[in-house]
């Protein structure tokens, strides 16, 4: 609320706070603003989903599913909607491109294979113009705890400035693809704006992969300081790389990241902690 408050008072914006999984609450708000373009962003995360299976199910494909039902009785002109790299599992090769198949080990993934299932059925058979993004390791400065790839920003920055120790996950070599969020939201904007587009998924990322053990170096050297740490067992939501393939993305939408790591990370510790020293 603190970042929507100025937009809030200027009647720039309007909030309606509600849940997906209320269909009548749902269609009241599309009713209320008859938007043109919507984008579906909601969702349970992989830990959630993980502890809370029943609503991960309800949430993620139930609310998707009331979402389109929305759009098409309303008339919404076009849409975007949030995938996962998830859907993929461990990849067969890298860079992962649009054709890889689905691979998923999780809950959450599996509910992000219906997601894009459900837009490529009842969204296309009711002429619902959409692009969905199956978005990487997106981090921003304003990111909660819930991601789980990713959530090591807050927990490494704020062990790092405390002068605790750090967890690394096994030996460290896994590899992530960070995007900053500011990038998978004109990702999402160049769609909305884009008629000759639709129907399409793509991948969200960098191209560049990162292991948690450079992840790690950078944090030591932007905060001035290292602290120890501790190897923990290999966790089972990780896979082992992360590394999209976004040319489709780049070539069809004109999509190229602009937050290089370096940046997004100086930024996020100034967010977080200040200067980021000790």
């Amino acid at each position: 609320m603190t970042y929507l408050r100025p937009h809030l008072d200027a009647r720039r914006i309007a909030l309606e706070v509600g849940d997906i999984t209320n269909y009548r609450l749902m269609l009241r708000v599309f009713q209320k603003y008859k938007p043109e373009y919507a984008s579906h962003q909601a969702s349970m995360m992989i830990m959630d989903s993980d502890k809370f299976p029943f609503d991960a199910i309800v949430v993620n494909i139930k609310g998707t599913f009331h979402f389109i039902q929305c759009c098409i009785e309303t008339g919404v002109k076009r849409v975007t909607f949030a995938s996962s790299a998830s859907v993929f599992g461990d990849p067969r090769y890298t860079p992962v491109d649009e054709d890889h198949p689905y691979d998923n080990r999780t809950l959450y993934g599996a509910t992000k294979i219906a997601v894009e299932h459900l837009f490529k059925s009842w969204g296309y058979i009711h002429h619902l113009p959409w692009c969905g993004f199956r978005y990487y390791n997106i981090y921003s400065e304003r990111q909660g705890l819930g991601a789980f790839y990713t959530q090591v920003f807050q927990k490494w920055i704020l062990k790092v400035h405390a002068g605790e120790p750090i967890q690394v996950y096994g030996d460290g070599e896994q590899t992530m693809d960070l995007v900053h969020a500011s990038d998978a939201a004109r990702a999402n904007v160049l769609a909305l704006t884009n008629e000759a587009v639709c129907y399409e998924l793509f991948n969200i990322g960098s191209g560049v992969e990162v292991t948690a053990n450079q992840l790690k170096d950078m944090i030591f050297a932007r905060m001035g300081r290292t602290v120890a740490v501790e190897h923990v067992s290999y966790d089972r939501h990780l896979v082992r790389r992360r590394q999209a393939s976004i040319e489709k993305a780049r070539q069809l939408l004109g999509f190229q990241p602009s937050v290089p790591l370096k940046e997004g990370l100086d930024r996020y510790v100034k967010a977080l902690v200040g200067t980021g020293s000790g």
